[in-house]
C-alpha cells in the first residue's frame, strides 16, 4: 500500500494482490484512524460480498473469482463494541459484459489497484448493539 496524506486524510493506492478490507484495516490502525469515510475505484480479482437480509438477520453471500471492475467503493471507518476496527464498506463491481453486482464487501484483492480517498474524522467512532437490531449500530 503507498499512501499520500493531505490536509483532512490519505490519498491510498491499495497495491495488487492486496486484500482491500484487510490493508485499510492494517493503515487506520497504524495511523491511529478510529473515526472516518472513505470512497475508491479500481479493480479486484475476486470479491465476497454481501446482502444483508433484514428477515432472518444474516448476510446472504456471493463470490466472484475473476476480474471485476470497482465501479465503486464506499463506507465508513469505526470500532465495533468489542473494540476492533471496522471498515463498514460497500462495493459496486461490474464483469465484462459490465452486469453490476453489489453489497457490502467482506473482502477482495486488488489487481492491479485500488485507489481511496480517506477523509479523517476528529475523536472515534463507536458501534453498539441496539436491543432488537441484529448489526451494531453507530452510537451517536
Amino acid at each position: 500500500m503507498l499512501q499520500m496524506p493531505f490536509d483532512g486524510g490519505y490519498v491510498i493506492r491499495i497495491e495488487e494482490d492486496e486484500e482491500v478490507i484487510g490493508a485499510l484495516t492494517a493503515f487506520c490502525e497504524m495511523e491511529g484512524i478510529e473515526a472516518g469515510a472513505f470512497t475508491g475505484i479500481g479493480a479486484v480479482e475476486g470479491a465476497r460480498l454481501g446482502y444483508y437480509d433484514h428477515d432472518s438477520g444474516r448476510y446472504v453471500e456471493k463470490v466472484f473469482k475473476h476480474g471485476l471492475e470497482v465501479v465503486a467503493f464506499s463506507g465508513n471507518i469505526s470500532r465495533k463494541a468489542d473494540g476492533s476496527l471496522f471498515p463498514h464498506a460497500h462495493m459496486i463491481v461490474s464483469d465484462r459484459y459490465m452486469k453490476a453486482y453489489g453489497g457490502h464487501c467482506f473482502e477482495a484483492s486488488a489487481k492491479p489497484t485500488l485507489e481511496i480517498i480517506l477523509w479523517t474524522i476528529p475523536g472515534a467512532l463507536k458501534r453498539v448493539q441496539v436491543p432488537g437490531k441484529a448489526a451494531q449500530l453507530l452510537d451517536l
